[in-house]
């Protein structure tokens, strides 16, 4: 065995007898305890200013020597309002000595919240202090903390009394309904005297403590701003469906709400008249987009009841504020508030009845969270104006955390949260059932284009001696757009060309119904005025309020061109518009005649019809946004083939339907005729 592997076992065996032999630690529950006093109990407290010394203007009751013992005593857990000073504004002092042991260390001083601003003085000395002093006229403010502030700079080697000071002021605006002086949470402990290091410890946990209990409204904050986020750019993709963005503004409003509240209690920002203004802001546009939501979503009729509830929300933020400069009570504001509120809530809570009433699913759904969340708005706010009018001296217990371990959670945002639940499962069905609607139009309007193909001319419309040349465009899956060409049976061909007023389905069925006219009309005749005429008599009464473009053609096979238009664009013959009678467009006047016109077509001639989709093409780019294509540009490429007509306005900024329809006539020329009627 190795020599040093024996010395080891050797002093780990020395060791453990060693730990063996010796007594179990001791510990001394009084001289083992740490240096810090609690300063609970009674003050002395006087209301007033101090008169200040001649000279230095130093307060004469901040003074070590000032002789208090005529002062009356007040808990310092409670305010100075709950103990015989009831609505008192203004300043007040308190005092009180602590006797500081002999010792090397400093001490310091830890005070609960004192409303609304104060000034500490140790032994006449002013040391610190939270608010401002003079306090402003108008905007006061106060910070609901934990301040440390030193009792004793060094140690000494006897023990001595120190005189502290505290001088109070209150505000008018809220004297009413709080009270002045310090603000002792029970659950976190009162003022304390001591050690510098565990008092700064101490500070930072309870100041802690304070900050979890609003770890529900910052938690709900985030959730509410991440979801209403999500929801707006839902609306974004599908802005025609505006109850996203209803939606979206409501969680918005809530979340800037509830991290304004997070933001003035824990970091005393904004100023209370900066965060009451805000508040009330978010609290109409809560209400705003909510009316407006529920009104979309359950088809409620806007009238002047819903315009009124939206006008009186509108300008309830001016009345949360209407207080500061003196105009009306804190009580008063509040109750103009809430009454400029109200309506809106009303409103809403009895469509929702109504519908709920009447079958509705998503009402039923909806109901009981709405109500909850937004009756306890109200009845939270009431309980608020009450208190401030002195009609209740009850706590607001509707504001009391519920425990829902580790932490707690307001009532109100459990509230926020089973409202948001229901929402979002509503506008979860609510976007499949669009989805599934979605694609049956997808389906029908796939089933009309195939329509739509089916009645374009194919080859076997195609008539020896002619070029025909077609492109057809929509704007949307299907348009209002058509065009037809028949062979006569003699050589020639008839050509239909026209617009449906509208787009969509609509159109395309319209469309289909045309379509079917001109065939069954062309096996009677090609006059183009006599199809016209029997066209203009079907639609009378089906067009819901439309109308229809039509430009008929006939071309026989010498190349005599007939021509009657109902207010299409006139066709371009070798780059050329040719002059025809304009007329009423078809399915407005009843028994309206059109009138013929005669043209000669000798071979290599080519006709050119385009739709206005051609001609209102719109530039996109910032240079020229919004210049049309026109008519100057039409007629430089109507000698172009019809591709490439449709191609330029399509590039340019097609708006609607484009068709474009070229004629090559090829057959014998013959001596042009005159035009009749």
């Amino acid at each position: 065995m190795h020599l040093g592997s024996v010395l080891r076992r050797l002093t780990a065996f020395a060791v453990v007898a060693y730990a063996a032999w010796l007594p179990a630690q001791s510990f001394d529950l009084d001289r083992g305890r740490e240096p810090v006093a609690s300063l609970d109990g009674l003050w002395r407290f006087h209301p007033g200013d101090s008169p200040v010394e001649p000279g230095s203007n130093a307060p004469l009751w901040a003074a070590p020597g000032f002789d208090d013992s005529g002062w009356p005593l007040l808990d310092n857990a409670k305010s100075w309002s709950a103990q015989g000073y009831p609505g008192m504004s203004g300043y007040g002092w308190y005092r009180f000595t602590v006797e500081v042991p002999a010792g090397q260390k400093p001490t310091s001083l830890l005070l609960s919240p004192i409303v609304t601003s104060f000034v500490v003085y140790v032994d006449g000395k002013r040391v610190g202090g939270s608010g401002q002093m003079p306090p402003p006229k108008v905007i006061p403010s106060t910070e609901v903390r934990y301040h440390l502030f030193p009792l004793t700079l060094s140690g000494s080697n006897s023990a001595r009394t120190v005189q502290v000071a505290i001088r109070v002021w209150h505000s008018p605006i809220w004297a009413s309904y709080v009270g002045g002086g310090p603000f002792v949470d029970p659950l976190l402990g009162g003022h304390l005297a001591g050690d510098p290091e565990l008092l700064s410890v101490e500070q930072q946990h309870r100041q802690t403590a304070r900050n979890i209990r609003y770890v529900d409204a910052y938690s709900y904050s985030i959730t509410a701003g991440l979801v209403g986020f999500a929801i707006f750019c839902i609306f974004l993709i599908r802005h025609a469906e505006r109850e996203y963005l209803w939606f979206a503004l409501i969680l918005l409003a809530q979340t800037a709400d509830n991290a304004l509240t997070v933001g003035q209690q824990i970091y005393s920002w904004p100023p209370v008249p900066l965060y009451d203004l805000s508040d009330g802001i978010c609290a109409a546009i809560t209400l705003i987009a909510a009316l407006c939501f529920f009104s979309r979503i359950l088809k409620a009729r806007a009238g002047w009841i819903s315009s009124a509830c939206l006008a009186l929300a509108t300008v309830s933020p001016l009345a949360a504020i209407s207080y500061w400069p003196g105009w009306f009570s804190a009580p008063a504001a509040g109750t103009i508030q809430l009454v400029c509120l109200l309506p809106a809530v009303v409103w809403i809570l009895t469509v929702l009845v109504d519908r709920t009433m009447r079958g509705n699913l998503d009402a039923r759904l909806l109901l009981l969270p709405t109500m909850l969340d937004f009756g306890y708005y109200l009845a939270d706010n009431l309980a608020i104006v009450l208190n401030q009018a002195g009609w209740t001296s009850l706590p607001r217990v509707l504001e009391v955390p519920l425990p829902l371990p580790p932490f707690t959670m307001h009532t109100g945002i459990l509230l926020h949260l089973l409202f948001l639940l229901a929402m979002v499962v509503f506008l979860v069905i609510r976007f499949t059932r669009a989805r599934r609607h979605e694609a049956w139009l997808n389906g029908e309007f796939e089933a009309a284009r195939q329509i739509q193909q089916v009645l374009l001319p194919d080859k076997l419309d195609q008539c020896p001696g002619f070029t025909v040349e077609c492109i057809y465009q929509p704007a949307d899956q299907v348009g209002g757009d058509f065009f037809q060409q028949i062979a006569d049976g003699q050589g020639g061909m008839l050509l239909v060309v026209g617009d449906v007023s509208g787009k969509g389905l609509p159109a395309a069925m319209l469309v289909s119904v045309l379509v079917g006219v001109i065939r069954a009309e062309a096996a009677h005749g090609t006059d183009p005025a006599v199809l016209l005429r029997s066209l203009n008599d079907r639609l009378m009464g089906r067009s819901n309020s439309g109308f229809t473009t039509c430009l008929a053609a006939h071309i026989s096979a010498d190349g005599l061109l007939t021509v009657a238009n109902a207010g299409h664009l006139p066709p371009y013959l070798n780059g050329e518009e040719i002059g025809i009678p304009g007329s009423l467009p078809l399915g407005i006047l009843a028994r309206q005649r059109y009138e013929s016109t005669f043209f000669r077509m000798s071979p290599g001639d080519r006709l050119t019809f385009v739709s206005d989709g051609v001609v209102e093409a719109q530039a996109q780019s910032k240079s020229n946004h919004g210049e049309l294509f026109g008519f100057d540009r039409t007629r430089a490429l109507s000698r172009q083939p019809a591709a490439s007509i449709a191609e330029a306005a399509h590039a340019f900024g097609q708006m609607d339907d484009i068709t474009v329809v070229t004629v090559e006539f090829s057959g014998a020329s013959v001596a042009p005729v005159g035009a009749h009627a």
